[in-house]
């Protein structure tokens, strides 16, 4: 087997029947789909059956978090490449041969482009924010080397040589399950290794965004946990250097939530609706600012060596 494709799927059965059915047409010899519910009840299980394919399988995940669907992807796979999409895309035609050519390069991993598909009404004046937000365009030829830009890449839509990524059996760590940042941490550790990123364009995911994600609360609750997922990327294993760059980030994140602040303060006073996009930014430089939070979830935490 070349390519395993996962989709770690929790509770989202619409969505991942849309993944799935876009994905099935695409399949060639030397490729599977496997399906990793990380609902204990097994949800999921029914769908997939229901399909009849040879070359679609499942398996349950009853550990909490995408941390462990993920490990348990790695584990099952059967391909020497294992490709990684979520269960809320929508791979567009030609997805599967645009992985499979990096395969066949022999690329350690690569990255394609997401672009978001709104389901509900966006907030007003955040247009433009909640674009950039849940959009992944590196704007970058194909194959491009983009180790540099490790920070803006991330599972959804990805490709990895299984045997040069993932020397053990749970490269994820469950140290940083629910953060939002576990998959970003094992790229820089990637890149750390001496690990080529790789730019895939012609790979192209359309991500499904319901209306209670394009909301206020629901973007700067984001934007703040980017902030705190900066400093704890940044910091790595403590030391002189990490310490150096906590300073660094904690005094961008200071000047940004003074800044958008005040701009939100300003705009609403005058009816602008743009106000509530300075507020999702201030939000993300109070996460600097507050990085500490998330500190317990490093898998580094408590060590400056």
């Amino acid at each position: 087997m070349q390519l395993t494709v996962a989709i770690p799927t929790y509770k989202r059965p619409d969505m991942l029947a849309q993944c799935i059915d876009s994905l099935l047409p695409q399949l060639r010899d030397g490729v599977e789909i496997l399906v990793v519910d990380n609902d204990p009840d097994g949800s999921a299980r029914a769908l997939v059956e229901r399909r009849n394919h040879p070359r679609l399988r499942y398996v349950n995940e009853t550990r909490s978090g995408v941390v462990q669907a993920r490990n348990r992807a790695v584990r099952e796979s059967a391909g020497r490449y294992l490709g990684f999409i979520d269960d809320d895309e929508i791979a567009r035609a030609g997805w599967i041969d645009a992985l499979l050519r990096h395969a066949e390069m022999g690329v350690a991993a690569s990255f394609g482009i997401v672009t978001p598909v709104y389901l509900g009404p966006v907030a007003q004046g955040m247009a433009a924010m909640i674009d950039a937000l849940y959009t992944r365009d590196l704007k970058q030829p194909q194959d491009a080397d983009i180790s540099a830009r490790w920070i803006k890449t991330g599972t959804g839509n990805s490709l990895f040589d299984k045997a040069a990524c993932f020397p053990g059996p749970d490269p994820f760590s469950a140290h940083l399950n629910g953060t939002g940042g576990e998959d970003v941490w094992l790229m820089k550790s990637l890149v750390e290794r001496g690990l080529t990123l790789r730019w895939n364009p012609a790979a192209v995911v359309e991500e499904q965004v319901p209306a209670d994600r394009a909301t206020l609360a629901y973007v700067s609750s984001r934007r703040y946990r980017q902030g705190q997922q900066r400093i704890v990327l940044m910091r790595g294993k403590g030391g002189l250097k990490g310490l150096a760059n906590t300073a660094l980030w904690m005094g961008v994140g200071a000047a940004q939530f003074g800044l958008y602040s005040a701009r939100a303060i300003g705009l609403r006073a005058i009816g602008r609706p743009d106000w509530r996009a300075q507020i999702a930014k201030a939000s993300g430089g109070l996460g600097k600012i507050l990085w500490w939070r998330l500190w317990n979830a490093n898998p580094y935490a408590g060590s400056d060596s």
